[in-house]
């Protein structure tokens, strides 16, 4: 045989999958253990016995749950937690866009006149971003108008462990000059 082909046989069998499983091996509904499946999925009474006392099983699978634009969805008691399409308020929902009928209207009515502005060639102003969630900073807090240079969008916010600033990333952080270099005896 020449080197090439044995070279290709001995790549062959170093990248064979070995854990090719038989038809009749099958996994341990309890333990995981390995067995011959002979009508029951419990390799044991033992086994049996520890799931029926309420155990979980070896290998519970996790569903996830995501939304059209692929963010996962929060599993509620009796359907998921979502958040409200106007107001933005987390509320458990069985398929509803908005938490109540006066949000529904209202997200409603801001679709028209967005599609209105979209018509006569306008687009709506972007708003400002908070610092330290990313959220939107809102006009009005509490009857009054929120200040032009507020930077978050609540008190909890503003509290918060503050996020590095874009002066603070990436390239444009100053390098503190290594002082053990300045110890060390000549």
């Amino acid at each position: 045989m020449k080197r090439s082909a044995i070279a290709a046989v001995i790549e062959r069998d170093l990248l064979r999958d070995d854990d090719v499983p038989s038809s009749d091996v099958a996994r341990c509904f309890s333990c995981g253990h390995g067995m011959i499946y002979r009508g029951n999925r419990f390799c044991s009474e033992c086994c049996r016995n520890w799931f029926d006392d309420g155990n979980p099983p070896h290998a519970t699978p996790r569903i996830i749950y995501r939304d059209r634009a692929g963010n996962e969805m929060k599993l509620g008691a009796t359907g998921f937690r979502t958040p409200c399409g106007f107001c933005g308020k987390e509320f458990k929902s069985k398929g509803l866009r908005c938490c109540s009928l006066n949000c529904e209207r209202a997200y409603r009515e801001r679709q028209d006149n967005f599609a209105i502005m979209a018509e006569v060639g306008d687009t709506p102003k972007e708003k400002r971003r908070c610092a330290q969630c990313g959220g939107p900073i809102p006009t009005w807090r509490n009857g009054r108008r929120v200040r032009h240079d507020a930077q978050f969008c609540s008190p909890k916010c503003a509290n918060g462990p503050r996020q590095p600033t874009a002066i603070f990333r990436g390239d444009n952080v100053q390098k503190v000059p290594d002082l053990r270099v300045l110890k060390q005896p000549l």
